[in-house]
């Protein structure tokens, strides 16, 4: 009965929002351009996926470039002193939210997290207003800082980031192997591996590789070992939604690093070219899935870093 209980209840998505979203992804499908997309959304920290592309989806057709300053009404009054322009109040980018409710157990008691807040679940979903910073006017809009050390680096990258990503390893009890000879590695530059109860354990690095490149097989293999469990690993191929989750994830944290992974396609987009269910259905379930793995990398990585200066 539980789980019954449980699935009539699981929030729907408004078809409206379904339908921009479809919209979306057959955009970036018709574009074959996924690398750009995921360097454009990135720049959005306070969104989910889903919402990112809703965004980009409503800049573009209004024929603003792809901008992350974007934001509800209060939060631009607020944290910009900025005000929604008279015409433009009703011209907001829709995105979708969730309506939560206190979580309660078999008697109705409220469940507490550990860090005493109640836990919330999800309804329903509801549209939410949000503005481009072309629909504001008021006080300057501070210029992001931009000088981060690794920000201007081209091909080149600090031995420090690779100390942060076999962290981030370490974190998940992976252990990292570099310099595999070639006769044991084949035409495999790195390989993830994992323990019967499905968890990454090891990643192996092929021998001769420079740091550039032992940094970015090591993003994709910690995709692998974030995202996959030991059958989805072994039952991916090179086009599967899988590897494109993984390449993904090295794509986003080699841009963020200033690492130019050059003409990397992403084939498994390129070779769908629509927007059937289906795919709609893997690339918003990957969405979310690519983005928290790079932001676990990240945030580990940035903490070395930041510890070394």
């Amino acid at each position: 009965m539980d789980n019954v209980e449980t699935k009539s209840k699981l929030p729907k998505v408004p078809e409206k929002a379904l339908e921009a979203l479809k919209e979306g992804i057959q955009s970036v499908l018709d574009s074959k351009d996924w690398a750009g997309f995921l360097s454009a959304i990135r720049q959005i920290h306070d969104y989910s996926f889903n919402n990112r592309l809703l965004i980009m989806l409503g800049q573009t057709k209004r024929g603003w470039p792809f901008s992350p300053l974007v934001a509800g009404k209060t939060k631009w009054q607020t944290k910009f002193n900025r005000n929604i322009k008279k015409d433009e109040f009703v011209k907001p980018i829709w995105i979708i939210a969730p309506v939560l409710i206190n979580k309660s157990d078999e008697n109705g008691n409220p469940i507490v997290k550990a860090d005493g807040t109640a836990e919330k679940i999800p309804i329903r979903f509801r549209g939410v207003r949000v503005y481009d910073h072309h629909q504001t006017e008021g006080e300057e809009i501070p210029t992001p800082d931009t000088s981060a050390m690794m920000d201007q680096l081209d091909c080149e990258v600090s031995d420090q980031v690779l100390d942060g990503m076999i962290s981030v390893a370490r974190r998940r009890q992976v252990q990292v192997l570099q310099d595999v000879p070639e006769v044991e590695m084949g035409a495999a530059l790195g390989r993830c591996w994992f323990q019967n109860n499905g968890r990454a354990d090891k990643i192996e690095i092929k021998s001769g590789l420079n740091l550039a490149t032992t940094v970015s097989v090591l993003a994709h293999e910690l995709g692998h070992a974030i995202l996959h469990n030991r059958d989805e690993y072994q039952e991916h191929d090179s086009s599967s939604i899988k590897e494109l989750e993984a390449e993904s994830v090295a794509y986003l944290v080699c841009s963020y690093y200033g690492v130019d992974l050059g003409g990397r396609s992403f084939q498994y987009i390129v070779h769908h070219g629509t927007a059937s269910d289906d795919v709609v259905a893997d690339l918003l379930k990957s969405g979310d899935r690519i983005f928290r793995a790079y932001d676990e990398i990240v945030t580990t990585v940035d903490q070395v870093l930041k510890s070394s200066l």
